[in-house]
């Protein structure tokens, strides 16, 4: 996989099983190209080409930005919705069909017996919607709050690779936050869950054979 833009002098090669970090010391073009990178992530056009075997990747459906590890929403609407896809399709399949089947029964008989003691006449959908009952019943991805920032950003990249389906994750200044075993701990269930990732840095804090580099000093000169 290669991340090209049209003002740097070589593609940013990023590998599956060996991270690649991207140094940017210069502030103006930190700033440039995060911004960029954030404009293309929400479906804005821009500069950046994302390939992957000659093939051009989406940069907003097959990448997530993450700008701070503070910023993690397990129950963000697109994390939802697939796994609410998910959950009706394994509640259809046939493992689940009929004990599904069989709450959907106990559902119909509960406003049924509502009906008789309310004495209101009642109706009710034949057909009933397992995605808005799942929503109903606050469903999501399980997050413990004592989690610690390693666990959750080991459980997003899961996601993001599992429901989503995304080829990369971009993870930004993520080594304020974490020391280097937490890296790479952090890289090696991102090699585990098929997921490719890049760290965009504004200062090289140490070097690991464990990573690739790809620097831009404060003079702007490109070091590879």
């Amino acid at each position: 996989m290669k991340l090209v833009h049209v003002d740097l002098e070589k593609p940013i090669a990023i590998h599956r099983n060996c991270p690649t970090e991207w140094i940017i010391e210069s502030p103006e073009l930190f700033l440039k190209y995060v911004e960029q990178l954030q404009k293309q992530n929400q479906g804005e056009k821009g500069t950046f080409v994302l390939s992957k075997a000659d093939t051009e990747l989406n940069m907003k459906r097959d990448v997530e930005l993450v700008l701070t590890p503070f910023s993690l929403d397990f129950a963000d609407h697109r994390i939802q919705k697939r796994l609410f896809t998910e959950l009706v399709k394994s509640a259809q399949n046939e493992e689940m069909f009929l004990e599904t089947q069989r709450i959907i029964a106990e559902l119909k008989k509960y406003i049924y017996q509502l009906e008789a003691v309310s004495g209101y006449e009642l109706e009710q959908n034949e057909e009933i919607d397992l995605s808005a009952l799942l929503k109903l019943m606050g469903v999501q991805t399980e997050t413990e709050k004592e989690m610690g920032l390693l666990e959750k950003l080991t459980q997003y990249i899961k996601v993001m690779a599992e429901l989503l389906q995304k080829e990369l994750v971009i993870l930004v200044n993520i080594r304020s936050y974490l020391n280097e075993t937490q890296i790479n701990k952090l890289s090696q269930m991102a090699c585990y869950y098929e997921i490719s990732l890049l760290f965009i840095e504004n200062i090289q804090r140490d070097f690991s054979n464990q990573r690739e580099y790809y620097i831009i000093d404060k003079d702007s000169c490109e070091i590879y």
